[in-house]
């Protein structure tokens, strides 16, 4: 009785809190995308979908610097990425193109949020097994490889990538790139492919593994401020562009693997 009594009068220091707060705000981003794109407002629905990306980055970057990694920021961090990178984007999708198909698109918006789903549940569990084999395991030789990899690669295409990926049709309309590749039936193949990539073996890059040279960290620094006009001058010529080339990643991928992703 008396240690329950002490657990509810303890206090936790409001930077614990922040990672999770940073979440729920890209919660709240996700969700209102989806408003955006039932009532008709695409372009904002898709800005809101990028920004709960950049609150994505910043809740786990948060969580690091502040100490406040958490099972439960874990948790409420993959609960999140499942609506604005699995639900909200395949939306956006369907009212702008796929609800032309019927039940056909309303098929393939519901094959990329299962995807997106599993691919999350499985690294849920990947990282759970993970810290139990750290728990059970104390000789690190090995243990301290294995925890290194997920750093250098991805296994399948994650959840924030996937959005970018399969939002290549809303950028190239909003840069008013009008082509036969954004047809109702083309945009509902790429939903399904992409959804088969992020639960594939496949590895794909991720940002953990980038090294820069002392030397270039200048370059770096003036590299960030073109990107910067760029994304403000030409945002969604920017943002497909980088969809573009993410792509192309994959496709070398594929060929290193001889297009085996299971």
């Amino acid at each position: 009785m008396e240690n329950s009594t002490r657990q509810s009068e303890s206090k936790v220091s409001i930077y614990k809190v922040v990672p999770s707060a940073i979440t729920i705000i890209g919660m709240c981003f996700g969700l209102t995308s989806i408003r955006m794109s039932l009532e008709g407002f695409h372009e904002l629905a898709a800005s809101l979908i990028l920004l709960a990306a950049v609150a994505d980055g910043l809740d786990g970057l948060a969580a690091r610097q502040l100490n406040a990694v958490s099972k439960f920021g874990a948790e409420l961090d993959s609960l999140t990425d499942f609506l604005c990178f699995g639900v909200a984007p395949s939306i956006l999708l369907y009212c702008m193109f796929t609800n032309e198909l019927g039940s056909f698109g309303w098929g393939a918006t519901l094959v990329f949020v299962a995807a997106c789903c599993l691919r999350l549940a499985r690294f849920n569990a990947f990282q759970q097994s993970n810290v139990n084999n750290d728990e059970q395991d104390q000789k690190t030789n090995e243990s301290c490889s294995d925890s290194e990899k997920p750093k250098s690669f991805f296994v399948g295409v994650p959840a924030p990538g996937g959005a970018l990926l399969v939002l290549l049709p809303v950028f190239m309309v909003l840069s008013d790139l009008e082509t036969v590749l954004i047809s109702p039936y083309i945009v509902a193949a790429w939903l399904c492919l992409v959804g088969t990539l992020m639960i594939s073996r496949l590895k794909t890059f991720s940002p953990k593994a980038i090294r820069i040279p002392r030397r270039s960290i200048a370059f770096t620094l003036l590299f960030t401020v073109v990107f910067a006009a760029l994304l403000y001058s030409y945002t969604w010529q920017t943002f497909m562009i980088i969809s573009l080339l993410y792509t192309c990643a994959l496709l070398l991928s594929l060929v290193k693997v001889k297009a085996k992703i299971i």
